[in-house]
């Protein structure tokens, strides 16, 4: 599982993190270009293995030595995301990997954890990170009791700093832990009050087997006339001032408020399902499809039914309970 904190770095960090996304970045385009050149010339695919021989010479050039600065486990991150990038084309699951952008691209970083250098100290309030050090986190009750507890059936694999364009620093630690398996109840053997149906929609979000209604918060359209202020403010500044750019993460700020809103609604509501019933079952929507909507698009996208899908699902699962999705056609 996945825990995402606030982080709040010191200036020298904050410069170290910046050094540190742009050699990944620049390690990926790197590979990817590589990648290209390689398959142009001979018709055969470049693996990462051969790769990176090549490319731990490269830091010995004088011109390169910059890259020893950073966390080598970022810039070998970044490779990998490369053959997943291609992996996933080939699947079909995604378009052919582009090259990242310095502004355009999402601000962050991978790296791995190896003989310790990656931890996490809910006392201290501090995530430990190579190269990096110790990082103040925002911590929680919640998360001081889960790693308070037994340390040792926690085990950290991986950690992404982000950079969000607001300003704001995140760590998510990618988490591995050995759980006790408990079957699920046969759905034969549950009672029909454990039961429970939910019609997802637009004026109301939830509207469940029992008849209970739960209004739509509509967190866009609520911000929508602020949002449309700050937008139209930037589009008389200088491209590339200072004002454009305070302007651009006050922007950002309101964004990131709007997500996070929804967010906690969805999660709330899809505890509070998960925790009352033993069964819950769902609308296959085809939201892809839905969202081609006009005049519904963006109250679509805004209502979070994917989202409030998948928080069910892995609550659902993490409790041992069911979750049943019916066909988008049946009646």
């Amino acid at each position: 599982y996945g825990l995402k904190l606030r982080a709040y770095p010191t200036p020298s960090q904050e410069q170290l993190i910046a050094k540190t996304i742009g050699c990944a970045r620049f390690a990926f385009n790197f590979y990817l270009r590589e990648k290209q050149e390689v398959y142009q010339l001979t018709r055969e695919t470049l693996d990462y293995y051969t790769f990176r021989k090549a490319f731990n010479g490269l830091k010995q050039h004088p011109a390169f030595d910059w890259l020893k600065e950073v966390d080598k486990f970022a810039l070998e991150s970044a490779c990998e995301q490369v053959d997943d990038a291609y992996d996933r084309f080939f699947k079909g699951q995604n378009n052919f990997p582009n090259f990242k952008s310095k502004h355009a691209s999402k601000q962050s970083y991978t790296t791995q954890e190896t003989n310790g250098n990656i931890a996490f100290n809910p006392e201290q309030n501090v995530v430990k990170l190579p190269k990096v050090g110790k990082v103040s986190v925002q911590v929680s009750a919640k998360h001081r009791v889960m790693f308070g507890n037994d340390e040792s059936k926690t085990r950290i694999k991986s950690a992404t700093v982000t950079r969000h364009s607001s300003g704001q620093y995140f760590i998510s630690l990618k988490c591995e832990e050995i759980v006790s398996l408990v079957e699920k109840v046969q759905l034969s053997s549950i009672q029909t009050d454990q039961i429970i149906g939910c019609d997802l929609g637009l004026t109301h979000f939830l509207i469940d087997s029992n008849g209970r209604k739960i209004d739509n918060p509509r967190y866009l359209k609520v911000n929508l006339e602020k949002l449309a202020k700050l937008q139209r403010r930037l589009k008389h500044k200088k491209i590339g001032s200072t004002n454009y750019r305070k302007l651009q993460q006050k922007i950002a700020k309101l964004d990131l408020h709007i997500s996070n809103m929804r967010k906690d609604f969805l999660h709330k509501v899809s505890r509070k399902v998960v925790n009352e019933n033993q069964v819950i079952i769902l609308e296959d929507l085809h939201i892809k499809g839905m969202i081609k909507n006009k005049k519904l698009a963006r109250s679509i996208a805004d209502v979070g039914w994917g989202m409030f899908k998948t928080f069910v699902s892995y609550k659902a699962n993490w409790a041992n309970k069911w979750v049943v999705l019916i066909d988008r056609f049946f009646p």
